[in-house]
């Protein structure tokens, strides 16, 4: 059973590879017109989130970074909005004073320390402690999310754990999270498959990727959309 659904996903994959998609006309087909309600776990310094104000509607959005200094620049970005930007990072369970890695390019900085992949950027800012959180202790009894942005630098699949009882009732449509085919930082695996998986668990379906990045001709990682089946 399980050697049946690896072959289909292969060759689900090697179809969605033969042509990656725009993104902005896949969300456009999915969002369309309305005003959405957007969460961005792993915001940095919000240019993923001016895209979206740039294409679309937003009525409320939540965002979620651990590093302080970014956050106020978020803050003050876009404090004209209905934006919630929160200073502490998403995991599996509550955790307080967790080891954080700030990499001078701040995309990269992570709750594990780099390996040698990229030797380019591993040049660190300084490690500090910052505090964790359960995605389920923040959005309780919440309105439908129309878009969650997930981009954590190693920690997917332990946000994903901490959001369960979100996915179970399928209160988020689409899911966007990085997903990794290689190790880039110390005692994480690869996680495609742990995070395919673990979606379709709570019917949630590969729809699409883009933004996939290799190096020495192989995969490293790349954007994956993850769609509820609840949407119409």
């Amino acid at each position: 059973m399980i050697l049946k659904y690896y072959q289909k996903l292969d060759d689900a994959l090697s179809y969605l590879f033969s042509s990656v998609s725009d993104e902005k006309k896949l969300l456009k087909s999915i969002l369309k017109k309305k005003e959405i309600f957007y969460v961005d776990i792993g915001t940095n310094e919000g240019s993923y989130l001016e895209f979206l104000m740039k294409h679309f509607k937003l009525k409320k959005a939540v965002c979620f970074e651990p590093i302080k200094e970014l956050v106020e620049k978020v803050r003050k970005k876009f404090k004209k909005y209905n934006i919630e930007v929160h200073n502490f990072a998403l995991s599996s369970k509550r955790i307080k004073n967790r080891k954080f890695y700030h990499y001078n390019i701040s995309s990269q900085s992570s709750l594990y320390e780099q390996n040698n992949l990229f030797q380019s950027l591993k040049n660190l800012k300084n490690i500090k402690k910052i505090d964790c959180k359960k995605f389920d202790d923040c959005f309780k009894n919440t309105e439908q999310i129309d878009f969650c942005k997930i981009d954590v630098q190693g920690e997917e699949v332990n946000v994903l754990r901490g959001m369960e009882k979100n996915l179970k009732k399928r209160k988020i449509n689409l899911i966007k999270i990085e997903i990794s085919f290689t190790e880039r930082y110390k005692n994480v695996n690869s996680n495609f498959y742990d995070i395919v998986f673990f979606l379709k668990k709570y019917n949630y379906n590969l729809i699409s990727i883009s933004k996939i990045k290799y190096k020495n001709e192989r995969i490293l990682l790349m954007d994956a959309f993850f769609l509820s089946s609840n949407f119409k």
